[in-house]
């Protein structure tokens, strides 16, 4: 069956406009963190419009709807790019890449002058496979999950389809050649770049979908204050280490710590200052700890320290250089200096489930306040 080229082009023009008009819809509804959407959303529409130019061909003088239709689709791709750029956190490279666009299209300017469509296709996709490629270095190195794959791979298959168009241009091309010639080379080109546009918008779609997913991931299972695990959420991953130490033996313990005197710094300095307090704390915590370590709001100003693979000795260690680094913290001016007591469990044979290292966790940490506090037992 034999493809219009023009056809294809109006086709993918209509479906690239609606998923640009989706893009710009949905984008009010995720959260101001996620960044990047409004130039994914014009990306789209540029694309459609130079679709809707170069479709105009015979209508419009030709030098007209070479060079709108050229600049368009270069503002598209660039704007793609600029998008996962601001998604990535990354500084968006806008001026350099602007620089190089209007360079491309005077040369193609001058290749309308003195007419050669084979140079214009040939200097047209090098500018196009530059910008696609680099995009997709930028996916590849910060992306993670399908969506991200979905967008280097539909990328790469650009950046071949425009390479393979380039050079097939000095093959099956004259300088006098059409746009919509209907040979087998430039349908092919048309037909999978214009099935790329529409990949890389759902794709996008798809990956700032994900990062909600993860934001919400996030805030269930992290203190809204402190930034440390919720309660569920350490007694899930305590649950998933016992289970571990009763497959494999592997040892693990469990630190109980609770702050010095805390009901006094909320009735002396606010409830806002107990707040910092308690934020402060668990960021010096943190540097004491072990990546594999995990930390836990187990309530109010309790916490809970997983120790996967660490046997009693350790567990003890690791609870003194918590309890120094608390008491040699230095906080913030205006911020009360604070102090912990802390209780060391750790699995024994006949151990039914985690409530056990708890419960002996507890009745340390009471041995330790009852004893001065300030102090591991």
């Amino acid at each position: 069956m034999q493809l219009d080229p023009r056809s294809i082009t109006v086709m993918t023009a209509l479906m690239a406009a609606v998923l640009g008009a989706v893009l710009l819809g949905v984008r009010r509804n995720y959260p101001p963190g996620i960044r990047g959407l409004l130039p994914w959303s014009l990306a789209p529409m540029a694309c459609a419009l130079a679709a809707g130019v170069y479709a105009m061909q015979g209508l419009l003088p030709d030098p007209v709807v070479a060079q709108s239709g050229n600049a368009l689709l270069l503002a598209g791709c660039g704007l793609f790019y600029f998008g996962s750029q601001r998604f990535f956190g990354r500084r968006v490279t806008w001026r350099l890449w602007g620089g190089i666009a209007l360079l491309s299209l005077a040369v193609l300017t001058w290749f309308l002058i003195r007419p050669d469509y084979r140079l214009r296709v040939a200097v047209f996709t090098g500018t196009m496979t530059a910008c696609v490629l680099a995009h997709a270095r930028l996916v590849l190195r910060d992306g993670r999950g399908f969506a991200a794959r979905l967008i280097a791979g539909t990328l790469l298959l650009q950046a071949a389809v425009l390479i393979a168009r380039g050079l097939a241009a000095f093959w099956v091309d004259g300088p006098a050649s059409s746009r919509f010639a209907m040979t087998t080379v430039q349908t092919a080109y048309i037909a999978s770049y214009c099935f790329s546009v529409l990949l890389l918008s759902v794709g996008v779609l798809l990956m700032a979908s994900e990062r909600v997913r993860e934001e919400f991931e996030l805030l269930a299972t992290r203190d809204a204050l402190t930034g440390a695990l919720t309660r569920r959420a350490v007694l899930q991953a305590g649950g998933e280490e016992f289970d571990r130490w009763r497959r494999y033996e592997q040892p693990l313990s469990l630190l109980l710590l609770d702050i010095d005197h805390f009901k006094q710094v909320n009735d002396r300095h606010g409830h806002q200052t107990g707040d910092r307090v308690l934020a402060e704390a668990v960021a010096v915590m943190r540097e004491q700890l072990r990546a594999t370590d995990r930390l836990g709001r187990y309530g109010g100003e309790e916490f809970v320290i997983l120790l996967p693979s660490t046997g009693p000795e350790a567990a003890r260690a690791s609870a003194e250089r918590v309890r120094e680094a608390l008491a040699a913290h230095e906080p913030a001016p205006g911020i009360p200096p604070c102090s912990a007591s802390l209780g060391v469990a750790w699995t024994q044979p006949g151990d039914a489930s985690l409530d056990a290292l708890l419960a002996r966790a507890d009745a340390a940490l009471y041995r330790a306040k009852a004893k001065g506090r300030n102090r591991v037992e």
